[in-house]
């Protein structure tokens, strides 16, 4: 009895997008933002269907090439389970407007002119030292309810800044990007989900990632020139709140910087080495370093590639610059700073008591800004020593940490998924696709290898989209991740 085989929509099909990406292709739906990396045989299936080839063909040539049977069915199945697959919704394209803007806001031109503004904004920090940032620029008014208010607002625009480049320079390939607004405790953030940059080259994806800290730059040299050339003019409020927009762009950038935080610069770093799990990786072997990996950990990096653990212990090395970045921060600015908000806030109550409005103003703020700010400046405290007591354990016990490493020849053997035993119990297609570490084929080898970008992004947060949605507000959010 002939089988009656029932195929996805052609336009679904058809709506995919196929990006080359390093050994693999990374196969995707713009529309539902959903991605998979899939081998060469998996776009050739997808190819032979676009031109209007019946599965029995494609299963017939896909069979040549792997030189046994393929399950071109089960492979369709992966993707449609994967959300890849369905009707097209116009509504998932950029607007004509955006997609305009975006290209004429990050065309090569605009690029030019943000490439000089970069060189700017630290010649006139060099050159005029007045308009160099410092802790007290936190605090333009008398009354620090005001101020937290006013930092707020200025922050809040910013972060809506730095994520509304993101958008449009997302636009400007033809791709939308959800902009959403939620909340951290007490602070709103605007989150830009850049997951649909999947669907562009790995070339093409760098104006998007770079577009925040872009203009991140051109608001910290507007505020810097209006500061050096019109402060004479302007009142002294606008030049306080300049000085502040000043301190929180300077802030923005170095938070930045701090690339063990998964900020934008963590996203570049990831779409410049190519690895797709280098979060988890990183983590895996710091615990194989510390003698603290596990079972999952050792399976992990037995079955990841090569290159990325390389990359992933030459990421290692990137905490001491990044540590030293934060500590240049805390010192410079956090600690200086918290005294002098302490002082400001207990100066009302000590003159008149809990009796006037200014002394509970001042109470009300030190319990919004100054003890959050103490409670996570004595967590990173504690949790610092920990690892430092960790790792002094751990190399004082060697003897027992032998027994637990499971980075033995034997344990390996029985972890590792790459080995003929496994995989010809995990797979279901036969030799040559286990080889892949895939169940179904082609298409699944995403969902089980944990080296696609699908996966990457729900588990490690390394793919673009989650890197931009972990670093949206700077050094505040990112502690908490």
């Amino acid at each position: 009895m002939t089988q009656t085989v029932e195929l996805p929509p052609l336009s679904g099909i058809a709506a995919l997008t196929v990006v080359a990406d390093g050994d693999g292709f990374v196969v995707g739906s713009p529309h539902t933002g959903a991605y998979v990396e899939v081998p060469e045989l998996g776009v050739r299936i997808i190819e032979w269907l676009r031109q209007g080839l019946d599965v029995a063909e494609c299963e017939r040539r896909a069979a040549e090439l792997a030189g046994e049977p393929v399950d071109v069915v089960d492979f369709l199945t992966v993707l449609s389970d994967e959300g890849l697959l369905g009707e097209p919704d116009p509504r998932e394209h950029s607007g004509t407007a955006a997609r305009r803007a975006g290209a004429l806001l990050f065309g090569r031109a605009a690029w030019a002119v943000y490439a000089a503004v970069v060189v700017a904004a630290p010649a006139l920090l060099v050159a005029l030292p007045r308009l160099r940032p410092s802790y007290r620029d936190a605090f333009p008014f008398d009354t620090q309810l005001l101020n937290i208010l006013v930092v707020s607002v200025l922050g809040m625009v910013a972060v809506a800044v730095h994520e509304g480049a993101h958008v449009l320079a997302t636009a400007a390939h033809g791709l939308r990007t959800r902009l959403s607004v939620s909340r951290r405790l007490y602070f709103l953030t605007f989150q830009a989900d850049l997951t649909r940059l999947w669907s562009v080259p790995r070339r093409a994806r760098y104006g998007p990632l770079l577009a925040g800290m872009a203009w991140d730059v051109v608001v910290l040299t507007a505020a810097l020139a209006l500061a050096a050339t019109l402060s004479g003019w302007l009142g002294p409020v606008a030049v306080r709140l300049l000085r502040t927009l000043v301190l929180l762009q300077f802030t923005a950038l170095i938070a930045q910087a701090m690339v063990f935080m998964r900020t934008d610069v963590y996203a570049l770093l990831v779409n410049a080495t190519g690895g797709k799990t280098l979060w988890a990786t990183k983590g895996a072997l710091l615990r194989r370093y510390l003698r603290r990996a596990s079972e999952a950990d050792e399976r992990h990096l037995a079955d990841t590639d090569p290159r990325e653990v390389t990359w992933a212990r030459r990421y290692l090395w990137l905490y001491v610059p990044g540590i030293a970045v934060a500590l240049y921060y805390l010192v410079t600015f956090v600690l200086p700073g918290l005294p002098h908000l302490v002082a400001l806030c207990v100066a009302p109550i000590r003159a008149d008591g809990l009796t006037t409005v200014a002394a509970w103003e001042g109470l009300a703020a030190l319990a919004v800004a100054v003890l959050p700010t103490a409670l996570a400046i004595s967590g990173a405290v504690r949790s610092g020593l920990r690892v430092i007591a960790t790792a002094v354990r751990r190399r004082t016990g060697s003897g027992v940490a032998a027994q637990d490493s499971r980075t033995g020849p034997g344990v390996a053997a029985q972890d590792s998924r790459t080995g003929p035993g496994v995989a010809a119990q995990d797979s279901r297609t036969g030799p040559g696709i286990a080889a892949q570490d895939s169940r179904t084929g082609p298409g699944i080898a995403a969902q089980d290898s944990r080296t696609g970008p699908g996966i990457a992004a729900q588990d490690s947060r390394t793919g673009p989209g989650a890197a931009a949605q972990d670093s949206r507000t700077g050094s505040g959010v990112a502690a908490q991740e």
